[in-house]
């Protein structure tokens, strides 16, 4: 099947927002500030995230334990995962969230070895925490969200992309079939947009929309 799905893990595959939940819990400054000035276009998504990281000082483990307490999937993403290995589809998390986190939470879930996770490297130091990001493939791409959807399409690929935020818009607009948390941010951004995007809240649903268009 000449597919590629993609999906954003903070408020997409999680109902929370687990990076969200660290700043609130664990900043030491404002981080809100940050997230104004990447919405208004004043720094890239790879600056947001280097200036909130390094208002987080806690320890790794805290953290992780911390999520693994208030973590919550939205329903069904287990059966997108069955459909895509059932039909050979390439399926990957694109995150601008913490990478040992959403490991350790894929663990968790006993997803870990079943879905490609694409997202900075996170460290946690005493000084805050370092993101080193992976150089992009497409030198027209703003984020690793967008550079991944490129990246399939450029291999003859129709991508599927779900998303939640303001930082999935791009890759969303790339993608070949769209979808978005229904309520979220990136619902309204569609709609202010005029951008065609399915509206869902879980992910049988998006399941239900690629059997249905990818049989027809």
């Amino acid at each position: 099947m000449d597919l590629a799905v993609l999906c954003d893990f903070d408020g997409t595959i999680t109902v929370n927002d687990t990076f969200e939940h660290v700043l609130r819990k664990f900043a030491k400054g404002d981080w809100k500030k940050y997230d104004e000035s990447y919405d208004r276009g004043e720094i890239s998504l790879q600056e947001c995230l280097k200036k909130q990281g390094a208002l987080v000082t806690t320890a790794e483990m805290v953290l992780v334990a911390e999520l693994e307490r208030v973590t919550v999937f939205r329903p069904n993403f287990d059966k997108l995962i069955r459909y895509c290995r059932s039909n050979k589809v390439p399926l990957g998390i694109v995150s601008a969230g913490l990478d040992f986190t959403i490991k350790d939470l894929l663990r968790m879930k006993g997803w870990n070895n079943l879905v490609k996770l694409y997202a900075a490297k996170a460290e946690s130091t005493s000084k805050g925490i370092k993101f080193t990001f992976p150089r992009l493939q497409d030198k027209e791409s703003k984020s690793l969200k967008d550079d991944r959807v490129k990246f399939y399409q450029n291999k003859g690929l129709k991508v599927a992309y779900v998303g939640d935020s303001t930082p999935d818009l791009l890759a969303l607009k790339e993608a070949d079939f769209r979808f978005v948390v229904k309520g979220s941010r990136l619902a309204g951004l569609c709609r202010q947009q005029n951008i065609l995007a399915r509206e869902i809240n879980d992910f049988q649903e998006v399941v239900t929309v690629l059997q249905y268009d990818l049989t027809r």
